[in-house]
């Protein structure tokens, strides 16, 4: 019987997101919960990211940590330079098989792209790169002329690029020659989210993600104070990290429209703190202007809460049957729908246990699973 070796693989983590909290984003937790589970399956992840380690920061050791503290933060070239020596040394020191980087977009930014592409290339190991979705047009437009070669450059070496969905996938395809690409998705610990003991509703709705612009805020909190002029006690809790800057705004926002006591900003909160605030609101509202998958979404299904989404390709593609769907920035849209939903009990529990299925369909470990199949897909 033919033995098969383990796979040792070079992952560059390079994304910081110390402006919205600790660990925010879909793409943060996607790699950790991927990196837990091929380490399950004997896959051995040495990983060049930035301190705090985000693996350290869950309470796991699911890869091994080369921790670095970002040196030169204005200054793009050097930092690059640094990244890339030091991973050339890791890829050796280490023998490994793949070069992996796990956090897609954003590419405006050498540090995300050129490092993995350049010991990919002198090191002979196949490049994987993971894509959660694309940045709308606009701000891909606004990338420079050599960081748009690089970026091309960079996904024609690709021995395989994986999407986390169908409409990823095929948003790749149209926008950049590459070679092999293959659908994994994403999935969730619906242990983790499932509801131990009956908790009071202190939340009439609630939001779970980065608290940004490009994530629906203007549509969301408008269309809560529509929500408010017929039910007045009505609160929405938002529960994710907000960037310095964004915080003005929305708090000028909810002062605008006289919403203080009927929105509710968390900041970052720890995973036991999200499970606690879903299960102590009624519904959940994405109204996010771009998306790759709806991780968030998935989470907010294992708890049991009713979803009012996007209609956007990737979210209609995962939760079609599963959720009620409104057009990007519909204020109105969005109010009419959360109203009806606080108010029908029928099609509040339909689609309570819709989700509830859904969620149930979707694992880590055979998203792992897939994973490490196009992993192994990549050496050959």
């Amino acid at each position: 019987m033919k033995t098969i070796k383990p796979l040792r693989i070079l992952a560059f983590y390079t994304l910081s997101s110390s402006k919205y909290g600790k660990i925010v984003s879909g793409s943060e937790r996607r790699f950790f919960e991927i990196s837990n589970s091929l380490r399950r399956l004997s896959v051995e992840i040495f990983t060049i990211e930035y301190l705090p380690s985000i693996s350290e920061s869950w309470g796991y050791n699911s890869y091994r940590s080369i921790g670095l503290k970002p040196r030169f933060r204005n200054h793009d070239f050097l930092e690059t330079l640094r990244l890339t020596i030091r991973g050339l040394s890791e890829c050796l020191r280490h023998k490994c098989d793949v070069v992996y980087s796990p956090g897609g977009f954003p590419w405006s930014r050498m540090i995300i792209i050129l490092p993995p592409y350049i010991v990919s290339f002198l090191c002979r190991k196949p490049l994987v790169v993971v894509f959660h979705h694309l940045h709308a047009q606009s701000q891909l437009k606004n990338v420079n002329l050599f960081m748009r070669t690089m970026i091309k450059l960079a996904l024609k070496h690709a021995k395989i690029c994986i999407a986390v969905s169908k409409a990823t996938e095929a948003e790749i395809r149209q926008n950049y020659e590459i070679g092999r690409t293959l659908t994994v998705g994403n999935g969730v610990n619906v242990d983790a989210f499932r509801e131990i003991e009956s908790r009071r509703k202190t939340y009439d709705a609630a939001y779970l993600g980065r608290v940004s612009k490009e994530k629906g805020m203007y549509t969301l909190i408008e269309s809560w104070s529509r929500v408010t002029k017929q039910a007045p006690s009505a609160t929405l809790v938002l529960i994710g990290g907000i960037s310095d800057d964004f915080k003005n705004e929305c708090y000028s926002l909810v002062k605008k429209f006289k919403l203080s006591k009927n929105v509710v900003f968390t900041g970052f909160v720890s995973d036991k703190e999200v499970v606690t605030m879903l299960h102590s609101s009624k519904i959940f509202v994405f109204p996010s202007q771009e998306e790759g998958f709806g991780l968030a979404i998935l989470e907010a299904m294992a708890a049991g809460l009713p979803c009012i989404l996007s209609d956007l390709p990737a979210l209609r593609e995962n939760f079609n049957d599963s959720a009620i769907f409104v057009k990007p920035n519909d204020v109105e849209g969005f109010a009419q729908a959360e109203l009806a939903l606080l108010h029908d009990h029928d099609r509040f529990k339909l689609l309570q246990k819709k989700g509830k299925e859904l969620a149930k369909e979707y694992s880590w470990d055979n998203v792992a699973r897939k994973e490490l199949a196009a992993l192994r897909l990549s050496l050959e």
